[in-house]
């Protein structure tokens, strides 16, 4: 069962940073790979139409993305869909596993990673904006997309190390410089 709520958390990570990168892993992985998943909603997202509307999406989501400005307003318009296909992807992956009771734990924690994962996106995506005037909004981009197709990977293959990208993400995020500042203003006026 902790598995299964490894597997939730990675997919509803990479959910966060890129819904539609972890839905085309998980689709492409439960087609090929029918006998991981064994639940209808696997099955609908393994189906041609919709790893065809997913894939269409993604590329979509590729370009959007890379452009200073415009990814801006698709992160936006991705604040309640990024949780929502976090949530969705981790029922599909896990609820012939395990206990309905668990299942629902396991969603929860899927979309509340996936909102966690793209509010820190968005932070940095602002940040990165605020630096370099969106020039290096690009090259971010191609980093998120590379990191949601290997947490949704690794989360469905290999999920004892989502407990190592959670690690990774923590440390990242307790020394990223608006974490930092904040501490330090906040000792500051601690002395006064």
């Amino acid at each position: 069962m902790i598995s299964s709520l490894l597997t939730s958390a990675g997919l509803g990570i990479g959910a966060g940073i890129n819904a539609y990168a972890t839905l085309l892993v998980f689709g492409l992985l439960a087609r090929w790979q029918p006998g991981l998943f064994n639940d209808d909603l696997a099955r609908f997202f393994a189906s041609t139409p919709v790893l065809i509307v997913v894939g269409a999406l993604y590329l979509i989501e590729f370009v959007a993305d890379k452009i200073p400005t415009v990814d801006h307003i698709w992160d936006i318009l991705h604040t309640i869909i990024r949780p929502a296909a976090g949530a969705f992807v981790a029922y599909a992956a896990v609820s012939s596993h395990i206990p309905h009771g668990a299942v629902i734990v396991a969603t929860i924690l899927a979309g509340s990673a996936a909102l966690g994962a793209h509010a820190t996106k968005a932070t940095l995506r602002g940040a990165s904006t605020l630096t370099t005037g969106g020039l290096g909004n690009p090259i971010l981009s191609l980093i998120e997309d590379m990191f949601a197709f290997a947490s949704a990977i690794v989360a469905i293959l290999l999920p004892w190390l989502v407990l190592v990208v959670i690690v990774v993400l923590a440390f990242f995020v307790v020394r990223s410089p608006l974490f930092v500042r904040h501490g330090q203003r906040t000792t500051n006026n601690e002395q006064r």
